[in-house]
Order: C-alpha cells, then structure tokens, then sequence
C-alpha cells in the first residue's frame, strides 16, 4: 500500500528479507486513492485501490507510507474489511536485536543496519527507517515513523503516530505524546506533549 519512494524502498527491503521464500510473489502497488497519485509514484506498477483487493487473492499487504497518522488509519481500514490479510513484520537482514526479547508487533518496518538493544516493544505498523539506534526498554508506539540515523535512548516511549525526524535523539526515559512531532536533528531531553511539535538543541515546544 503506497506507491511512493519509501514503497519502492519497501519493495527492495521485502527481497532482502525475504530471499528464500519461493512463495513470495510481488504483485504492485496500491493506493487508498486513485485520484491522488503524482508523478513520484510507480504508476506503471500501479494495481488499484482497495477494490482491487476485493476482486484479487492476496495474503499479505505492507504499507510502504512514511506518515505516522496515515499508517494507522490504513492498517485500521484493511483489517476491517479484508479480516483474512496477514501483516507481516519484516525485518532486513543487516538489523542486530535480542530475538527474545524485543517484541514487533503486525506490520512492523525495520529498515537496514539498524541495532534495537534488549525488552523492546514495537507495536502495530511503526516503522524504523535507515541506521537507527533503540535502547533497552524503549516502547515504540502504533503507527510511528522514525526517520533515518535517529538515536533512541532506554526507557524512552513515544506514543502512538509519533514522527522523528531525521537525526534528532530522544535521551532517557523521555516520554513524547501520541502524534507529536520530533524535528530533524532536534535533541529531546523533556517529555513532549501530545500532538506538539519539538524542534531545536535542546528541544522546545512551538
């Protein structure tokens, strides 16, 4: 689901990860809305929309999307009206975690050469983009996006749709409320509120 760049980039991820499966077959892309696709997305590699789904037999949808809140509202809106689709966690081969216990819920992106310590929880749909670091006990929330090169430090737990821009760091049992923001590069030392935007060394709320 989606046909953008970062769907592209799922498409080569689902190869990496899965290089052994011989049932694994790429069908295309899809989108929630015809009428919204642009010149960036795959258009000849383009299925449909969900009524594709309808007419079609697949076993399991990815949601290639980087927007938190769009995330969740596509998994919400596949599970209700196709119950039989599977959403597989897929996690490339280069990611260093402790199998045991960190826990990827349905759903889950973990791109290249990221490391996630010990007792990690990753719920629902969050997606963990290029060379991301994530501490021990760190509770990533449903539907976030982590962009490339962000450091998460233990115990830190962002709430559902969060978004962490490119490089920024979130230090030590740091808590940040459902569908905040993170800036690129910003350096987060205090609990941010939910729905709030933090930019800045240190951050601050605008």
């Amino acid at each position: 689901m989606g046909a953008g760049g970062f769907a592209r980039e799922l498409k080569w991820l689902l190869h990496e990860a899965d290089a052994g499966r011989a049932d694994l077959e790429f069908f295309g892309y899809l989108l929630s809305d015809m009428a919204a696709a642009s010149e960036r997305d795959s258009k000849n590699e383009l299925l449909g929309d969900f009524d594709w789904l309808e007419e079609n037999e697949v076993d399991e949808i990815y949601l290639g999307i980087g927007n938190p809140a769009l995330r969740r509202k596509l998994g919400a809106e596949l599970r209700a009206r196709f119950p039989h689709l599977r959403f597989p966690s897929v996690v490339h081969p280069s990611v260093i975690y402790d199998k045991t216990s960190v826990e990827l819920g349905e759903g889950v992106i973990v791109c290249a050469n990221n490391v996630l310590t010990v007792n990690i929880e990753v719920h629902d749909f969050a997606m963990i983009n290029l060379s991301c670091t994530v501490g021990h006990e760190a509770i990533i929330g449903e539907g976030c996006v982590m962009n490339p090169d962000v450091n998460i430090s233990g115990g830190v737990e962002l709430g559902p749709s969060v978004l962490v821009g490119t490089g920024a760091q979130i230090l030590q049992y740091v808590k940040v409320g459902e569908g905040a923001t993170i800036g690129a590069g910003a350096v987060v030392v205090k609990e941010v509120p939910p729905g709030a935007t933090a930019i800045g060394v240190p951050a601050k709320l605008r």
